[in-house]
């Protein structure tokens, strides 16, 4: 046992009045009693929704070198016409970190420009290429189907209502910590 196990070991101990440690059943008692399931878990069910949801992409999309994000910033750019970088990960939910790994693999493809600003020069802005314009209109309609295999469980009523129910979750101020309430 490692020096910092039997710290913690003993500071768990000391917690309980230097009782033993917990027996199997007393841990699985102390589990059942949180009410926790993993199967149940909001977060972990919409963590396996997403892992479908990249399978869908994956293989809807095969042969491309491009990821959901990439998609979704490309799709973006040409709804929106030129963007900041910070603009364009707000509009995608992107934090600056990923969106500047998305913008750069991007930038690689020749499917973006990025050029400064011309009123702030801190500002990236970020606009398709012609190649990418192309690349992605060709690409728009492979989405929808990746979105419609992804709902495909659910009848037509279900998927509303589960796309009404995820953005309201979604519209919650995430610093507000108490659903909204």
């Amino acid at each position: 046992m490692t020096t910092e196990k039997k710290t913690e070991r003993s500071a768990t101990l000391k917690q309980r009045g230097n009782a033993e440690p917990l027996s199997r059943e007393q841990v699985l008692e102390r589990y059942a009693e949180t009410g926790y399931a993993l199967d149940q878990h909001p977060a972990h069910v919409i963590r396996k929704a997403h892992q479908r949801a990249t399978l869908r992409f994956q293989q809807v999309m095969a042969g491309e070198d491009l990821s959901p994000t990439q998609f979704a910033a490309l799709a973006t750019i040409l709804k929106h016409g030129e963007v900041s970088q910070n603009h364009l990960g707000r509009l995608t939910a992107m934090d600056p970190s990923t969106i500047s790994i998305v913008m750069r693999k991007l930038l690689k493809h020749g499917l973006i420009t990025r050029s400064a600003s011309d009123t702030d020069q801190r500002l990236s802005m970020i606009a398709l290429t012609e190649k990418g314009t192309e690349y992605t209109l060709e690409r728009l309609a492979r989405s929808v189907e990746v979105g419609r295999r992804f709902l495909s469980p659910l009848s037509p009523a279900e998927q509303a209502t589960l796309l009404r129910l995820l953005k309201r979750i979604n519209d919650d101020d995430p610093s507000n910590g108490d659903g909204g309430k």
